[in-house]
């Protein structure tokens, strides 16, 4: 029996990658509804694709498979009483959430005529996508301020979420959640904000919703706090009045680089290999074609600082990214958060793009190699 299988057509390189599970159909991820899942028995989506009772009941699916980390779109409860099984992408933009805060981070300190090593961050969340966070920014010497209440109940280290508030930039990575012992709808709102420290960053690169977004906008407006917004509560939709205000506006691409997309195929592949195999159905082979090598990223020598964020900012600049996003979304034109996020998306991460150094002193050098860079200095 041949499987059909509907994808997401962002899903990176995914009629290669799933073909020899069966016959795949690739939609736009925000019209896949319940017409297209007729006759489908694997289903792989990304976050703008909601998954529900209101897609799959009484249709054939069996397998869902999202190419994201956060599954906040997917109903689980309801996919494990059905019998459909399910697999998610921990991790699979953790390093790229992180290279995207780093550079956040690297733009405040040179705007503040700060070095990096003179800032503090509070963490909030220490997951995948928050622990890559910290461990770059304390490469630069950062000083990180971690909270995250699950893993502090049983390891040390851990701040309250009002002392992490207090530090100058704070940046967050927390799973949209309305129930629980620790639900994140709303975490921030007027309260927390009000404990941040005057001229502060507040850094939302997690889920739209976890920001209370009108308080944010207060606050901005009053001149007490600054805003780095990548994720929004209406998305595609966003406040025009939020956009305009925020210091760095991006539309959703923290995580959103090639690496970090093909992570997410690799594992969702890996899963339903197994599923396919317990299922009794074929299991092909699959092999990315090999992306064209970057040149050298050619960096005079200077103060390593200023290397530092040459090197950054060369593969990641939410500030210009930002005047692109205003630009693109000032006519209103239905699509347009969607094609500025796949036009971000091509970034390529720390590790695929060489640096060249002429002359670099040691302390330069050590940053690069610290935050992943590949250097030649010949």
């Amino acid at each position: 029996m041949t499987l059909r299988i509907v994808a997401d057509r962002v899903i990176a390189d995914a009629a290669a990658a799933f073909a020899g599970f069966g016959d795949v159909t690739l939609h736009d991820g925000r019209a896949i509804g319940r017409a297209l899942l007729g006759d489908c028995d694997i289903l792989l989506v990304r976050s703008v694709t909601r998954v529900d009772a209101t897609l799959l009941a009484g249709t054939p699916v069996r397998f869902v498979g999202t190419a994201t980390a956060g599954t906040d779109h997917i109903d689980e409860a309801w996919l494990r009483t059905h019998d459909v099984a399910f697999s998610a992408a921990p991790g699979c933009n953790a390093r790229a959430v992180g290279e995207y805060v780093l550079a956040c981070v690297l733009a405040r300190a040179a705007a503040l005529g700060r070095r990096p090593d003179e800032l503090s961050c509070g963490i909030v969340g220490c997951g995948h996508a928050g622990s890559a966070a910290l461990a770059l920014l304390e490469t630069v010497g950062v000083r990180c301020l971690r909270n995250d209440p699950p893993r502090a109940a049983h390891t040390p280290g851990f701040v309250s979420l009002a002392e992490a508030l207090t530090a100058d930039i704070v940046s967050l990575h927390v799973p949209l959640t309305a129930a629980g012992d620790h639900p994140t709808t709303g975490l921030i709102g007027a309260r927390a904000i009000a404990g941040m420290q005057p001229g502060a960053l507040l850094i939302n690169a997690a889920r739209g919703g976890i920001v209370d977004e009108p308080a944010w906008l207060r606050a901005i407006a009053d001149g007490r706090i600054s805003a780095v917004v990548d994720c929004w509560a209406g998305e595609p939709v966003v406040s025009p009045a939020l956009l305009a205000a925020a210091w760095v506006a991006t539309p959703h691409i923290a995580g959103h680089t090639i690496d970090a997309r093909l992570r997410a195929t690799r594992q969702l592949r890996t899963t339903l290999e197994a599923w396919c195999r317990a299922q009794g159905s074929a299991v092909g082979t699959w092999q990315p074609a090999a992306a064209a090598p970057l040149p050298p990223l050619v960096l005079p020598p200077g103060d390593a600082w200023a290397t530092l964020g040459a090197a950054v900012t060369a593969c990641c600049s939410p500030l210009a990214q930002t005047v692109l996003m205003r630009a693109g979304l000032a006519d209103d034109t239905p699509g347009t958060f969607d094609r500025l996020r796949a036009q971000f998306g091509q970034r390529r991460e720390f590790g695929i793009r060489p640096v060249a150094l002429s002359q670099a002193a040691p302390d330069t050098s050590s940053l690069l190699q610290g935050l992943g860079f590949s250097l030649d200095t010949a």
